[in-house]
């Protein structure tokens, strides 16, 4: 999802793009080979293993996949002196502080997912200089085609909204949905402004349930369903959620809020 936007934004710089056949991240002489060759000034990886609750069982795909193959591109960014752009998420923290989360405070994950993550930041941090960790939570956006790819919360709540009239909804968890576009401009910006490397945050403003966010994409769509709020014992889940993982955003400036840009989202779409 977030690749599609990136080549789209950056594609003025004739991007060289790859998918996880043209080249795997977890594979290290791969990866140090093909960017030796390569060269490039940037390199943004907007690869990861998203499966929350099958991170539980299966923490060896995605410890390698979001920590030992960013902790790959690192190296490799390093050997050749490129700038190494790397995605995180609000998962890395425990969600127990009510009033949201900036760059510098510090990452206590509560569930496998979370912690890979986590582990990812730190091998980007322990093997290059040049970096931008960029942080984001609750991504949407044009559905990706390639294999593995899911569907968004934006586009789930849609389908359920044309197959049922009623639905329960989980009233817990405020984060940020952030709009991949939006995500994928501020990451062109950040690189073209040269700030600082450093860990950033780059969620649209503004949280939200995944109630709040239904009743928004709802409200907006113009669908005609009945939403109920429950807590999340209605819906036990293997992977522990932050309960408070707002993104707060301290170093650029704040991108637009998240109900502007879930109202461009839907307009292209329905």
């Amino acid at each position: 999802m977030l690749g599609q936007d990136l080549a789209r934004v950056f594609s003025i710089e004739n991007p060289f793009l790859y998918d996880k056949d043209d080249l795997d991240i977890t594979n290290r002489s791969e990866v140090l080979d093909e960017i030796s060759e390569l060269r490039p000034d940037i390199i943004i990886n907007a690869a990861a293993y998203n499966a929350v609750d099958a991170a539980e069982n299966d923490f060896t795909i995605a410890q390698a996949v979001n920590a030992a193959g960013p902790g790959n591109l690192a190296e490799a960014a390093q050997k050749v002196g490129a700038v190494l752009v790397h995605y995180s998420t609000d998962y890395i923290f425990d969600g127990l502080k009510k009033t949201g989360y900036v760059e510098t405070d510090k990452p206590n994950p509560i569930s496998a997912y979370g912690l890979s993550k986590y582990l990812g930041e730190e091998q980007v941090k322990n093997k290059t200089d040049k970096y931008y960790i960029i942080r984001l939570s609750r991504l949407y956006g044009i559905p990706a085609i390639s294999e593995g790819a899911k569907k968004s919360f934006v586009d789930v709540m849609l389908d359920l909204a044309d197959k049922k009239d009623k639905l329960e909804i989980v009233d817990e968890e405020y984060s940020n949905p952030t709009y991949s576009p939006d995500l994928a401009i501020q990451t062109f910006l950040i690189l073209s402004e040269r700030v600082p490397f450093a860990i950033y945050h780059a969620a649209n403003t503004g949280a939200c349930t995944w109630y709040g966010f239904a009743k928004e994409i709802f409200n907006i769509a113009n669908k005609n369903v009945i939403i109920k709020p429950v807590s999340s014992s209605r819906f036990p889940r293997p992977a522990k959620r932050p309960a408070y993982s707002s993104l707060k955003n301290t170093k650029l400036p704040q991108m637009r809020s998240w109900k502007k840009a879930l109202g461009d989202y839907l307009n292209i779409i329905t």
